[in-house]
């Protein structure tokens, strides 16, 4: 397949232990587009059990300096070695915990200021599942209500499969996560109602009992964290409508730096600029890149987005141009990107800008 950006190549080297699986068949591990939230903090957590950076950093091509940079961005194939270098040099089974409860709101840049902001808990789930790539997504993440709860469901994107002890670590790492946010949003006394896994029961099994103070079901179809539903309305602590919009933006302009950054979203966000209001869908745009549909949905999902999503970041794009530089009416914009109305195309644009089109261009 001729695909810039789906085939691993370069002289990288994997850290060799007994949790080693073969990185080069992971597609897009390279591309460099994440901020180091996740790495800092496993930095920090190892530090604190006597690894020392060098150590945890080892095989990445980072040094601990380079974390302090605002300008850095790491892949998800560093991201993946430092779980592994910091598996094989405690082989504490805690640690994906430990590191999960050290990640704050705080951890994460503006995407955590979006996040503290938010007015509800439902508005953190809204915004998380959006952004969710901003945050070295190994892990796809998914959210719904269903009798009463509120559950968020963490799928392996990378087909390493449930018993893979580097996506179980994940998935821990995860789950330590999600609750330490929770509690920042909504205060020290959350508690989740049950956490489901996927995996078999670990022999740690154990340490989830003093992580996760509610009922732990393994072998379960989905990994999933669940909680009361009414607890999605509850006003967040730093609730701040002003500031969440603000940071929500920046956030926007990140998460399309990242995207069109990544070799094969570039590719395909390209092929659709090329004809604008005559768009490519799924099957065209995978002849040009000689492959199939079903692989090109496949590489985009692993890559944290979709052909949907890229179409809406181009017309979005497209939209904002025509209002800013041009004359042409709400109509034609609509027409000129594929909308069947006028209606239809104010809806998307508040969607994308939480403006209307006529404000926009004021």
């Amino acid at each position: 397949m001729d695909v810039s950006g789906l085939t691993l190549k370069g002289d990288f080297t994997a850290v060799t232990h007994p949790y080693t699986r073969p990185l080069a068949q992971l597609p897009l591990a390279d591309e460099r587009v994440y901020l180091p939230y996740k790495i800092a903090t496993l930095v920090d957590t190892l530090a604190e059990a006597g690894v020392d950076a060098a150590r945890t950093l080892e095989r990445t091509g980072l040094q601990a300096s380079d974390l302090r940079s605002t300008a850095l961005r790491t892949s998800i194939r560093q991201f993946m070695t430092v779980c592994r270098n910091g598996m094989a040099a405690t082989g504490d089974p805690a640690l994906p915990f430990r590191a999960g409860t050290r990640m704050h709101v705080s951890s994460y840049g503006m995407y955590g200021y979006a996040l503290l902001c938010c007015e509800t808990l439902r508005e953190v789930t809204q915004m998380a599942v959006k952004f969710h790539r901003l945050a070295t997504p190994t892990v796809a993440l998914s959210f719904r209500e269903e009798d009463g709860e509120a559950v968020w469901t963490f799928d392996d994107v990378l087909d390493l499969g449930p018993d893979d002890a580097l996506h179980r670590f994940f998935v821990e790492f995860q789950y330590g996560i999600h609750q330490t946010l929770a509690r920042d949003m909504v205060g020290p006394d959350f508690k989740l109602s049950r956490l489901r896994a996927r995996y078999p029961r670990p022999e740690h099994a154990a340490l989830y009992g003093v992580y996760f103070d509610c009922p732990i079901e393994f072998d379960q179809p989905d990994n999933e964290l669940r909680y009361p539903a009414a607890l999605l309305d509850k006003p967040a602590a730093y609730r701040n409508s002003i500031s969440v919009a603000m940071a929500a933006e920046v956030c926007e302009r990140m998460l399309v730096e990242a995207k069109t950054t990544s070799g094969l979203t570039r590719r395909v966000y390209n092929l659709l600029m090329e004809r604008p209001g005559q768009f490519d869908d799924m099957e065209a745009l995978a002849r040009k890149l000689n492959t199939s549909s079903r692989t090109l949905r496949r590489h985009l999902t692993t890559q944290g987005t979709s052909y949907k999503e890229i179409l809406d970041d181009v017309r979005c794009h497209l939209a904002k141009e025509y209002l800013r530089s041009t004359r042409m009416g709400i109509d034609d914009i609509a027409s000129t990107l594929g909308f069947s109305d006028a209606a239809n195309f104010r809806h998307a644009f508040r969607r994308w800008t939480h403006k209307s089109p006529s404000d926009f261009r004021r």
